[in-house]
């Protein structure tokens, strides 16, 4: 029976000989969950609760056909390089298919998108011509060494397909190897396999050819390319209407069109700041010659926007990575009309692709996470259910933790009542959805809103916390999620008029006057800047560091920098402020003093210090206290959020 809500996207589809049971996909992300190149528990529960909450197509995160013993990507990429690796991929199909949902392995070489550090030896490339982020000049591949890379495809197909997986994926998008030869710009052989667009497009469809004659036509393969790389030299989307028909003619049985490569003016994982869909536009150009089913990606927000996509006949399936982090269960809600129940993804980055980009930079492998779901990559840790001895909780402030720690608690039967002493809840949050393109941030906290009152909290606004009321109240258990206040340094002077902090201009106090300076270039000195300059302001940043944007994910400080730029805020780093006399700001710089004269406004964004006014003398009169978010300790939503839930989880 078909779905009166959303009839095209709960319908079969066909890739190849497989049949799916819908259109939703979950694309290919990395996860730091490995364990030496194989399958963990870890991923196997991760992929199971996305299974069991109804997507159709599971694509697994990237797997090295090739990878050297002596580097890190051996150990830190999922490997299909060796037979070895065959019983820990069978454990994972074997887990999912029980749930009816099909499950493809994304076959990949980085090509020169690697560093020799990480991979153990110089990176190849098409030709000798380095990434524009690793910056490291690669190795051009002889005609040998293709056929070689060629093979080690066809080995990972059939490792695939003996260890149960459905279909097969090859990495073509985001810069790595297969996309390399697609483009001028990396590709500038002058053999078989550069050249025009048959020669660039030949490895990709050789790949294509010795999986089907080695495995058989009837074994599906996927392949993703980038409708555009957005880049200058790179393929395009003319380019990419060229080729796909001949991956096509090759054997290739579905297209999966992204954008975007290392270094590009695109993300390849679109932060807030674009447009939801934003590569849509790009899956429909590519279908246009095709008959194959084409996936659409990039920033699909729900079943609704999923459901128009396919109904304007831009795509014939959908992929919805990032927000089957933030709720697995999305498409089954979405069969049931359950809408207002999906917890939506904020593209905010912070749990997913930050930490991979981190661990990149930093050495250090960090699991993702999700900020709104604090269950993604912890699905297979302690889960209370709901609890045999119910509890009279009170819960002090509605920001993140606060409302997630109230939701997780009274979900698992507990009396919960949360105060909050603003006339809406979502706190610092709250501020943060105030600047230009962080709006999603609003649409989460009034998701929330809606959960906690669904779940049964008795929510007060208005309502502050002091220590008789706590007392009156008489709660089990006393949960402070009292946020933060900001940093006011000694230099500046009391009863300032032009002084404000950051949180007052988010949360609509608007100096008067053009000439303003932003004093602290992190996250939320910026956001505000970026937020003054829509109101017609002349901004300046002063930052005492030489690090802008350095509490933020490489990909959002990129996107807010360039925006920053394009409205002519002025940051001038290694800008230590001394003193604010009058309408002036007096400053060194590397040494040199500054004096900024005839300020408008000064606003403070220095950080912010621990709310908890009641901890220490309260501790006598409640049976229990738990301290979470800002309250115990200054971090992003993504802490906040977590220590909410696991306080909920621990009330006993």
């Amino acid at each position: 029976m078909a779905n009166k809500m959303f009839p095209l996207l709960f319908s079969e589809v066909h890739i190849g000989g497989i049949s799916l049971k819908n259109r939703i996909v979950m694309p290919a992300m990395a996860t730091n969950f490995l364990t030496d190149g194989a399958v963990s528990i870890r991923m196997i529960d991760y992929f199971v609760e996305r299974a069991r909450g109804g997507a159709g197509l599971i694509i697994t995160e990237a797997a090295a056909v090739q990878a050297p013993t002596g580097g890190k990507l051996a150990r830190h990429h999922l490997n299909i390089s060796e037979d070895r690796f065959i019983p820990s991929l069978k454990a994972l199909t074997a887990a999912v298919h029980p749930y009816g949902t099909k499950i493809a392995v994304q076959l990949s070489h980085l090509g020169r998108q690697i560093h020799s550090g990480f991979l153990g030896e110089q990176p190849v490339a098409p030709s000798p011509i380095p990434c524009p982020v690793s910056r490291e000049i690669p190795r051009e591949l002889t005609i040998v060494e293709i056929k070689e890379i060629i093979e080690a495809f066809v080995q990972a197909a059939r490792r695939a397909r003996d260890a149960g997986f459905d279909l097969v994926e090859l990495h073509g998008c985001h810069g790595y190897l297969i996309g390399q030869f697609f483009a001028r710009r990396s590709n500038q052989r002058t053999d078989k396999y550069g050249g025009d667009v048959r020669g660039r497009a030949r490895f990709a469809c050789e790949i294509i050819q010795g999986i089907k004659g080695s495995l058989g036509a009837s074994f599906p393969v996927i392949v993703r390319i980038n409708g555009d790389d957005c880049m200058p030299g790179g393929a395009t989307l003319k380019d990419m209407q060229e080729i796909a028909p001949l991956l096509v003619k090759a054997g290739a049985d579905a297209l999966h069109v992204s954008a975007g490569v290392y270094g590009s003016a695109v993300a390849t994982v679109a932060p807030m700041f674009e447009k939801p869909g934003c590569f849509v536009d790009l899956a429909a150009g590519v279908k246009e010659a095709l008959s194959v089913p084409v996936i659409a990606v990039g920033r699909i927000t729900g079943p609704h926007m999923a459901e128009a996509i396919l109904a304007a006949g831009k795509a014939d399936l959908i992929a919805s990575g990032r927000s089957l982090l933030a709720d697995p269960a999305w498409p089954r809600k979405a069969y049931a009309g359950e809408t207002e129940d999906i917890c939506p993804c904020m593209g905010c980055n912070q749990g997913c692709i930050d930490r991979i980009n981190a661990s990149m930079m930093t050495g250090i492998t960090e699991p993702i996470g999700c900020l709104v779901n604090p269950r993604t990559g912890r699905e297979s840790e302690r889960d209370d259910g709901f609890t045999k001895h119910p509890k009279r909780v009170l819960v002090i402030g509605g920001g993140p933790a606060g409302l997630e720690a109230a939701l997780v608690a009274a979900r698992r039967g507990h009396a919960v009542t949360l105060w909050e002493k603003e006339d809406v809840p979502g706190g610092q949050l709250l501020l943060a959805g105030a600047a230009p393109g962080r709006e999603n941030f609003r649409d989460y906290i009034a998701f929330m809103e809606r959960q906690v009152r669904k779940a049964g909290v008795t929510v007060v606004f208005h309502k502050t916390a002091s220590l008789e009321t706590i007392r009156n109240a008489s709660p089990d258990v006393l949960v402070l999620a009292t946020g933060a206040t900001p940093v006011t340094p000694a230099f500046v002077p009391l009863h300032s008029e032009i002084i404000k902090t950051a949180w007052d201009v988010l949360g609509g106090h608007i100096p008067p006057g053009r000439r303003i300076v932003v004093l602290g270039g992190g996250a939320v000195g910026l956001e505000t800047a970026h937020f003054l300059s829509r109101r017609n302001k002349d901004v300046t940043v002063l930052e005492a560091t030489g690090q802008v944007g350095g509490d933020m994910g490489a990909i959002m400080s990129f996107y807010l920098r360039r925006m920053l730029k394009s409205a002519s805020v002025e940051i001038l780093r290694w800008s230590e402020v001394k003193a604010i006399e009058g309408n002036d700001v007096f400053f060194l710089q590397e040494g040199k003093e500054v004096r900024l004269k005839n300020l408008d406004a000064v606003i403070l964004a220095l950080g912010a210090r621990a709310n908890d006014p009641l901890s220490k003398d309260i501790g006598p009169f409640v049976p229990e206290l738990l301290v979470i978010g800002d309250a115990r300790k200054p971090r992003k939503a993504l802490n906040a959020i977590f220590e909410g839930y696991a306080a909920g989880q621990n009330i006993d």
